[in-house]
This record gives structure tokens, sequence and C-alpha cells, in this order.
């Protein structure tokens, strides 16, 4: 696809409200797919991909969580497939997600361990990006609740006090009141 096409679909999935737009916008990505699933060039096999990743995000505003479930995975399958971990990583992100939405903690932990493997593969051990990921997953097994690393700068269930102000902080800051 040409750029402009990108940015023309890109668009089109983020300004859609009603189910008839969504329905519109999904029946586009669904025609770049069967289009593009079975072909021999790399970039095609791409764009197959990226067209799944956003029929996921398409399924989720329609409500439809075991078709968004599905999507996902595939997305996530199709960009390993094609060497690209970091957009893995990035799906398997969004799909942990959806499940905490879903109350499927057990499934999202799943999801993150995915995304630290997938970053591994694209990043390689001890890097920044996967120390970070291996901190959203500490988190959400001690708190139940997804974060950022890169917000995660202080937080007593994970004994993270990178302002250096000490836990005893909120307990003095109640004590001067």
């Amino acid at each position: 696809m040409q750029p402009e096409t990108y940015t023309l679909m890109h668009r089109m999935f983020c300004v859609a409200s009603t189910k008839r737009e969504l329905e519109i916008v999904l029946q586009r990505f669904t025609e770049i797919f069967e289009g593009t699933k079975n072909s021999a060039n790399r970039d095609d096999r791409f764009d197959a991909a990226w067209a799944r990743s956003c029929m996921a995000g398409l399924y989720v505003r329609l409500n439809e969580p075991y078709l968004a479930e599905q999507t996902y995975r595939e997305a996530i399958e199709r960009f390993d497939q094609e060497g690209l971990s970091n957009s893995s990583a990035t799906f398997s992100v969004a799909l942990a997600t959806f499940f905490m939405e879903q109350g499927r903690q057990t499934d999202a932990e799943a999801m993150l361990e995915q995304n630290i493997v997938y970053l591994i593969r694209y990043w390689g051990t001890g890097n920044h990006h996967v120390i970070s990921a291996e901190e959203e997953l500490m988190h959400l097994q001690r708190t139940g609740q997804m974060i950022e690393a890169v917000m995660h700068d202080w937080c007593r269930a994970c004994n993270i006090d990178h302002f250096g102000i000490g836990f005893d902080f909120e307990d003095t800051d109640k004590a001067e009141r």
C-alpha cells in the first residue's frame, strides 16, 4: 500500500464512532486483509497483519469480544512470523489491556509475559524496553493493575522509589495535617 493509504485508513479508524461507521471501516480493513493474506510479498503480509490488528481494535469498539481476541491473536502471530517482534509485543500489551477490561487478569499476565518474550527477541536481554515490560508484569501481579513502566516512578507495592523520598512520605504528609 502507499503511505497515503495507511494515513487514510488510520484516520478512518480514529474518527469512526457510530456502529455503521465502524462497520464500514471494518469492511475496508477486511478487504485489505483478504487481498494480502496469502501473498508471497513481505510488504503485503505486513499489510495483512496490520489490517488484522486494526480489525481487532474495531471489534473491541463494536463490543465483539470473541472476535477481538481471536483477531488480536492472529495479528500477533502474523507479525511474529514476519520477524516483527516489536509489533507482536505492542499488540500483546493491547490484548492484555483488553483482557483486564474484561476482568481476565490471568490471561492479561500471560500476554504481558509474551510481551517480554517478543521484546527480548527484538531488543535483547537487559534492554530498557525489556526491563520496563518486566516491571509492568510485576506490577500487574502485585496490584492487579496495568501500568506503563515509564510512569512507574514511585510504587510502594513494587518497592520502587525513583524519587528517593521514602515510602514513609505518605505517613509524614498525613501527620503534618
